[in-house]
């Protein structure tokens, strides 16, 4: 490695400007700032004041021809249009003069460095490259201004210059701390956060927040190839988002086109980059709307796992030209793609691949959980031993126009808030309608989904606390089911967070028995009241009724000898519902009783519930091969 004083030797820099540059061994401290600031009426500095206005420009113009002789400072050049070009002269002239102004104070110019070091940092000059830069200027200035006439003054704006670069390393700092900070945040969320798009809403807002990013998005293509912005943050994004959607939508295909850097790093998998917007002629049909939203580069990451095809993609816009470039910013994008890739893998292995929600459509959704657009459907549990429906499941409905959304649409669009939103405003219109039901006649218990990540949040327990108390339902009216497929967050105590809310007086049920990872030991050391043995079990009977059928008598049995209620859901016919009741099932729900309706239709239905069928006398193929197999596990017990 060379010195920079060899770097300035090797740039043609002469003794004189050396002199300039290093009037002392070291940068002057902040503390001397009354030497060289609060100066307005030293007669030295106002002639140099007046010098360098007369001769800024021409300064300036020397400067700027001596940097295409520094390759990256060029590179960085070149990028530019000529009206960026004239701005950026336009500009640096105008820190020249106020570099000598007299009046200068120690405040304003460091605020005017440390923006200048933001600039600098943004577009991608390195440290050692602004340093050979500043080497270049001090030659500029050397040439245009009289030594022996202005050489006290000029000593004195060294040293203010050399305090600007102490600032403008300041700034660089900043932005190496807040990378940092940024790749600690999003790193944690990727080992706790098991939802694609709780995931994403949360790096794209600490990724938003970044200085360098002007605004942030992430996406995927639909089925028909076009790619969709799902969650973006930004003060502008939204307005640029809605303007390319509607008038040049990005297409996913084989061929190159104009899609722009998103079209690329989808197909090729590799980092994309549009260096200015401004000149870049692949940027034309989404320029008009990304210059007056203030993103001037901007840069496309595939997500992915390494020699795995892309999941989804990172799109970061910059304020400035460049598009994160220098040698920390690619260091910084390289640790954010792999960690993004692993994390989104993982959200994928736990909920499945989910399709693209474009990002107006999840703020529409969002927005609709909010208001009267969200509503509870009903669907009724028979109790075998009563024949009377006391349960009934709550489950959401969202009215988007005039389609009603089921779960299986809306859920993979919503965040951990919106979950949150959800489950309230859920709860309390299952407990009100219970309590209504109560008044007319009909001791109905309702039963709402708990998602597993409430049992980390306590926000979930003060909501069902409070629901309860201001419904008038009573707590035993209320079930709240968790699924057995759902992890539960790390470092939680889960029989204790679910005593919390079984301590409300409430029951507790675990969904979805036999699809998941349950353990015996879960089982009994959870405080669960039923059991729900999950509908993919049942629904395999059409393939092997007879294994399906000792299957389902097994967890049947599993569950009482845990004294646990039981309940078969996705009883779709006559000959599954009477060979559950056959084998000993507590409770059925399912389409042969019922499906989800409103409340006003199911408080109608109640009044005439479907009968139990005979056990002692199966009328359907089913039945009678479950009375063979309960009759040969009895044989087997005797």
């Amino acid at each position: 490695m060379t010195t920079q004083d060899d770097e300035m030797h090797s740039s043609g820099v002469s003794a004189n400007v050396e002199k300039f540059w290093h009037p002392f061994p070291e940068p002057v401290a902040v503390s001397k700032g009354r030497e060289i600031y609060g100066l307005a009426g030293t007669p030295q500095l106002v002639a140099l004041c007046s010098a360098m206005h007369r001769h800024a420009t021409d300064i300036v113009s020397q400067f700027y021809h001596g940097l295409a002789d520094l390759p990256a400072s060029k590179c960085i050049l070149d990028r530019l249009t000529d009206t960026e070009i004239r701005y950026v002269k336009s500009r640096q002239a105008r820190r020249l003069r106020a570099m000598t102004a007299p009046a200068l104070t120690a405040a304003d110019h460091r605020l005017q460095a440390i923006r200048t070091g933001r600039t600098h940092a943004i577009v991608g000059l390195n440290w050692e490259d602004l340093v050979r830069a500043r080497g270049v200027l001090g030659e500029a200035i050397f040439t245009h201004i009289d030594t022996a006439e202005h050489g006290e003054a000029l000593c004195l704006l060294s040293r203010r210059m050399n305090q600007d670069m102490a600032w403008q390393a300041e700034a660089y700092q900043r932005l190496q701390i807040s990378r940092h900070e940024a790749l600690q945040r999003i790193t944690l969320l990727a080992w706790k956060t098991e939802s694609y798009t709780d995931l994403i809403s949360q790096v794209v807002q600490i990724l938003g927040a970044h200085d360098e990013i002007a605004g942030c998005a992430v996406g995927r293509p639909d089925r028909q190839g076009v790619f969709r912005f799902e969650l973006a943050a930004g003060t502008t994004i939204e307005h640029y988002l809605a303007g390319i959607e509607k008038t040049a939508p990005i297409t996913v295909g084989n061929s190159s086109g104009s899609q722009g850097p998103t079209g690329r790093a989808w197909r090729s998998g590799q980092v994309a980059r549009s260096l200015n917007i401004a000149n870049d002629p692949k940027m034309v049909p989404w320029r008009a709307a990304a210059l007056p939203a203030g993103f001037h580069s901007c840069i496309a990451i595939p997500l992915r796992q390494p020699g795995e095809p892309t999941a989804a993609i990172l799109n970061l816009y910059c304020p400035m030209p460049g598009a994160l470039t220098g040698a920390d910013q690619v260091a910084f994008v390289s640790l954010l793609q792999t960690i993004l890739g692993f994390a989104i893998a993982g959200t994928e292995r736990l909920a499945g691949n989910t399709r693209a929600v474009p990002y107006t459509v999840r703020q529409r959704w969002s927005a609709l959980l909010r208001s009267d657009a969200l509503t509870m459907h009903y669907q009724p549990l028979l109790d075998l031993k009563t024949g009377q429906v006391t349960k009934v499941e709550a489950l959401a409905r969202l009215r988007d126009g005039d389609r009603l959304l089921t779960p299986g649409e809306f859920f993979p669009a919503l965040s951990s808030e919106d979950f949150l939103t959800l489950y309230k405003r859920g709860l309390e219109q299952a407990l009100s309608q219970s309590h209504l039901w109560l008044k007319a006649g009909f001791p109905v218990n309702v039963s709402v989904n708990l998602p597993s990540s409430a049992l980390g949040d306590i926000r979930y327990f003060k909501v069902t606390e409070r629901a309860l108390r201001t419904s008038g339902a009573a707590p035993n009216q209320l079930t709240l089911e968790v699924l057995e497929t759902d992890a539960f967050p790390l470092g939680v105590d889960v029989p204790q967070e679910l005593a919390k809310f079984k301590a409300l007086g409430i029951q507790l049920a675990e969904d979805d028995l036999g699809s998941g990872y349950s353990t015996l030991t879960r089982l009994r050391e959870v405080p669960f009241d039923l059991v729900k043995i999950d509908r993919n079990i049942v629904s395999a009977v059409d393939q092997d009724p007879a294994d399906t059928l000792r299957f389902t008598y097994q967890l049947i049995q599993l569950g009482h000898s845990l004294n646990k209620a039981v309940v078969v859901e996705g009883i779709e016919d006559e000959g599954m519902l009477e060979a559950v009741v056959i084998l000993g099932a507590d409770i059925v729900q399912g389409y042969a009783i019922a499906h989800p309706m409103p409340a006003e239709q199911l408080t109608e239905w109640m009044a005439c519930p479907p009968s139990v069928p005979d056990v002692h006398a199966p009328s359907t193929a089913l039945g009678t091969l479950a009375a063979q197999l309960l009759a040969e596990a009895r044989k087997r017990l005797m």
